[in-house]
């Protein structure tokens, strides 16, 4: 009989660690998930999934979990004189709560004879057979907050709503149950972080008049500060996935993908590995490589165009530049996806 398979570690039940887990327990590797929070649970996130394949959502075994995503096809952008562009999408989009989804996640693990261990914290010390998927550390420089909260009674000018102001960007997008996801980034200058109190402030009064019209829902409010846009780690650091390997700026509505995206680069090394035909030194690595294959392009891109939106030039060039019909659309978003 063949050896049994070794035993995979995973620290954080958050998408990449979830997902990754179930995709192990596929093959029928041991694994282990231990997760500081518990579900489910409101995180801040844009909700809005684009450019994640087929072929991925097979690998991790998503199928059945994506049926319940609601599609998305149309994108609505503004700045605070009023419309910039509407479009439809060039490509696949999918919006789904992380409330429902990690949920569901959890429970699909548990179902295939996952052990997950909840309100649990546990060291981010790289071991062999050990995955690191928990969020990143703070950077402490950094003065950008991201806020969100769900919303009822609130409509749409397209499936994705984009709202450009001073510092910052918000989008809006419907999810399931009739809510409406409103997730933003913002530079905190102080004082308290309400998030239509910060719209306000940032020169979209005319959002914020919505908002304060709208029902918000009861308990799906949530923050995180000290966002950090820079590249992840080393080698040395470890198996390294999602948030813990690098954050995407959200304006590309692609964190999720990335997500489940550096999950799958690491399904098949780390498949070899239980199965002994791989060293730890060469999974990590061929981790990495299939990762940067994926995400790197667009993560350089992205990190390229992020502070462009966030400044008022660089929002007064996309006003002009989709007057004029220059603005190239449908390329950026086919480069960033």
């Amino acid at each position: 009989m063949p050896p049994s398979p070794r035993a995979v570690e995973i620290i954080g039940g958050g998408l990449a660690g979830l997902s990754l887990g179930l995709g192990l327990r596929r093959h029928g590797i041991p694994v282990t998930i231990r997760e500081a929070g518990r579900y489910p649970r409101h995180r801040v996130c844009g909700e809005f999934i684009t450019g994640l394949g087929a072929e991925t959502i097979r690998a991790l075994g998503m199928d059945e979990i994506f049926a319940h995503a609601r599609p998305a096809e149309t994108v609505a952008w503004f700045d605070r004189r009023g419309g910039i562009l509407r479009r439809r999408l060039p490509g696949r989009a999918l919006c789904l709560s992380r409330h429902r989804l990690d949920q569901h996640l959890a429970d699909r693990f548990e179902q295939c004879g996952g052990d997950l261990r909840t309100n649990e914290r546990a060291s981010a010390t790289p071991l062999e057979g050990r995955v690191l998927a928990c969020g990143r550390k703070a950077d402490s420089r950094s003065r950008l907050v991201g806020l969100k909260q769900h919303f009822h009674g609130l409509e749409l000018a397209a499936d994705l709503e984009m709202h450009l102001g001073r510092g910052t960007y918000v989008g809006l997008t419907r999810v399931e149950d009739g809510a409406v996801n409103v997730c933003g980034l913002f530079r905190h200058e102080g004082g308290p972080c309400r998030l239509i109190a910060k719209i306000e402030s940032c020169g979209l009064e005319a959002l914020a008049r919505r908002l304060a019209e709208a029902q918000a829902v009861e308990d799906s409010g949530c923050a995180v500060a000290a966002l950090d846009y820079r590249p992840g780690g080393t080698r040395n650091d470890g198996l390294l996935l999602g948030d813990h390997g690098g954050l995407i700026p959200p304006f590309t509505g692609n964190g999720m993908t990335v997500a489940f995206q550096s999950a799958a680069a690491a399904l098949e090394p780390l498949c070899e590995w239980a199965a002994g035909r791989r060293t730890w030194f060469d999974t990590v690595a061929a981790a990495r490589a299939n990762r940067a294959a994926k995400v790197a392009s667009k993560t350089l891109l992205a990190r390229l165009l992020h502070p462009v939106l966030l400044h008022p030039g660089g929002q007064f060039l996309m006003r002009q530049f989709s007057r004029s019909g220059l603005l190239p659309f449908d390329t950026v978003f086919r480069l960033l996806h």
